[in-house]
């Protein structure tokens, strides 16, 4: 294994623009719509019991759903299900066939017989056809390529981000989980991979049938296969870690995939056990990167080696504790799965050590949000898929870790985890456990980061008198952010002379609030935030505070993608700003500049070789962005 130093830990993956967290572009691409209602549901389904063929050279699938449910509450008469452009050739129980309509998504099935509570009852729904997907260039839906088909179970550009209703008929939201057992039939040259354990596979008349099973539920955004001629590498320390490359990958794969037994290790130090009692895997794909359960879909212009993409690697890790194994209830709630998955990034550089853990934070994670522009409030945010649900989310806990103190903090996490675990939460989940680890109110920290728009600037002072052998140190502070409420923090300061400095602590709950403090010895200094505990402008350089437009940005667009000559960059927010924009190659070399004027989107690509590309957006206001993007015609599954 390869063990990198602290500081090589945080050099760029894209050299360019200077930072890891660039290679955030590659997993959070654009924002999501704004979420469309979704109705209760009266079923409370227990198990998916899929039986899928996928013949490629149709670009189709046939598959029979086994649906085992239950009720949530009072008898149920109608069975609701979500099903996306398949078509449904016959439902039926063991009453025998069931009536049912299909319309759009929803597909009803109407029971002879119906379920009481405390009942069970299995439905079977038969179905074939062309599966959706978000459309060339996106993200979410069932995708064939080249020798690998394969389900993204997120649609970031659709208004319902649970992609599940793609693949087979199920009530696709992350609130309803269940467990699943997968029969997936292929040609007998293609291996599948799904969530949970293998097993077995069948071989009869040129056709493979591989059949999974996870048993501990899971919610349908998170269920996925892929099929290709995978190559199964097995973890040298781990033989429960597994690596699904393709045959050319192999030599990359043992490169890129070096550090993952030790970031296991950190996971688990923090937050206990690997959850699932099965596999962990990495799977290569074309799109990704995705936290599919027990499978990491793994984008395959990430193997390359080297262990640069580290943090890409272990945030769709940390997923198997957040946000797979502890769900949100609701989209809204998505912070709760993201910016937990982006923490485990900064988890993991700490690996290296309290500097570079907090070099992670301010430089990969702070900073970016605070130049995205970005000042909604991360509770029910504008956009899903956004630098506040990520960046910001990891923010909210670093700095309520440095609040509680790391004994309380963990524990927190650890009772939260518990009491959620394989189930549901609330960010009113998280405050309670919380609060009861730290033995007090928080709700001014929650309503503040999580309900609140934008972050604090602070207009510092002091001055300094002497009183007999002390000197009285006076400091004063104002918020001046133009956006958002006032916050109430706890602010550390460092007085320093000479050789000597003081550790102080300014509870600020008022504007223009001033404390006097004394120390033994002449102050020549006095600094703010040193250890870097508050999301602020002071984290920026002298003239580089972010100045977002009214009403903040939103996550920048580009399009079409894969893209070929020419490419439209669009930043919500930003069109009357000019523009700077720089191509940067995989190995962070510029390769493309361009000033926009106002109202400017398209890009000219001129000649620019196929391949994977990093465009990085700057606007006026000290606002960044940057986003991945294709060149059509690149590197191919296999």
């Amino acid at each position: 294994m390869v063990v990198l130093c602290p500081a090589l830990m945080c050099v760029a993956a894209i050299s360019g623009p200077g930072t890891c967290h660039d290679i955030a572009a590659f997993t959070r691409s654009v924002p999501c719509l704004v979420l469309g209602p979704v109705t209760a549901n009266i079923c409370d389904i227990l198990d998916y019991d899929l039986a899928i063929e996928i013949l490629p050279s149709q670009q189709e699938i046939a598959g029979t759903a086994a649906i085992t449910l239950t009720s949530a509450g009072g008898t149920i008469y109608q069975v609701p299900l979500n099903l996306r452009q398949l078509e449904v050739s016959g439902v039926w129980d063991s009453t025998g066939p069931l009536a049912f309509t299909h319309e759009g998504d929803s597909l009803i099935v109407t029971l002879t017989d119906p379920v009481s509570v405390g009942e069970e009852r299995t439905v079977s729904v038969q179905y074939s056809g062309q599966p959706w997907n978000e459309g060339a260039g996106k993200f979410g839906g069932f995708w064939f390529h080249p020798n690998v088909s394969y389900q993204m179970g997120v649609g970031v550009y659709s208004a319902q981000p649970s992609m599940g209703r793609c693949m087979f008929p199920c009530w696709d939201h992350p609130s309803d989980k269940a467990t699943f057992e997968f029969s997936i039939t292929v040609d007998d040259t293609v291996e599948v991979v799904a969530n949970g354990e293998p097993a077995g596979v069948q071989y009869a008349g040129g056709k493979a049938t591989w059949s999974w099973v996870l048993d501990q539920p899971m919610s349908t955004y998170l269920a996925a296969i892929s099929a290709s001629e995978y190559v199964d590498l097995v973890d040298s320390t781990y033989s429960w870690i597994h690596y699904y490359v393709y045959p050319n990958e192999i030599a990359d794969a043992h490169g890129s995939f070096a550090n993952v037994d030790l970031m296991m290790d950190a996971l688990q130090a923090r937050f206990g056990p690997y959850p699932w009692q099965c596999k962990f895997s990495y799977v290569e794909t074309p799109k990704g990167d995705m936290e599919h359960t027990t499978e990491v879909y793994h984008l395959q212009s990430l193997i390359n080696g080297q262990t640069n993409n580290d943090p890409v690697v272990v945030h769709e890790m940390g997923h198997m504790w957040w946000g797979n194994c502890v769900t949100e209830s609701d989209w809204n709630d998505v912070w709760l799965s993201e910016g937990f998955a982006t923490y485990c990034e900064a988890v993991w550089a700490e690996h290296y050590g309290p500097s570079a853990y907090t070099q992670y934070m301010v430089n990969e994670i702070m900073v970016p949000y605070l130049q995205s522009g970005e000042v909604f409030p991360m509770g029910d945010p504008e956009e899903l898929w956004s630098y506040t649900s990520y960046q910001k989310g990891a923010s909210v806990l670093h700095m309520l870790r440095c609040i509680m103190g790391d004994d309380a903090f963990f524990s927190g996490l650890g009772s939260y985890f518990d009491d959620h675990q394989f189930s549901l939460a609330t960010t009113a989940d998280l405050r309670q456990h919380m609060e009861a680890a730290a033995g007090g109110d928080l709700g001014w920290f929650f309503d503040e980061w999580v309900y609140g728009f934008g972050y604090p600037a602070y207009d510092i002072g002091w001055s300094a008198v002497q009183s007999g052998s002390d000197w009285l140190v006076t400091i004063t502070v104002d918020q001046i952010q133009g956006t958002g409420s006032f916050f109430t923090m706890p602010l550390q300061f460092e007085i320093a002379g000479g050789s000597s400095s003081e550790m102080v602590e300014f509870w600020n709950d008022i504007q223009g609030d001033s404390q006097i403090f004394a120390v033994g010895f002449e102050p020549e200094l006095v600094r703010f935030d040193p250890g870097h505990h508050v999301l602020s402008t002071a984290l920026l350089g002298v003239g580089e505070a972010p100045a977002p437009p009214g009403g903040g940005t939103g996550v920048i667009r580009v399009f079409p993608n894969p893209c070929r000559g020419a490419l439209d960059v669009e930043w919500p927010g930003m069109e009357a700003s000019d523009m700077q924009v720089t191509v940067f190659d995989l190995s962070g070399r510029a390769v493309l500049r361009e000033s926009f004027a106002p109202g400017e989107i398209r890009l000219d690509l001129g000649e620019l070789p196929p391949g994977t590309y990093l465009l990085e957006a700057r606007g006026e206001g000290n606002l960044r962005q940057t986003a991945a993007f294709q060149v059509a015609g690149g590197r191919e599954a296999f």
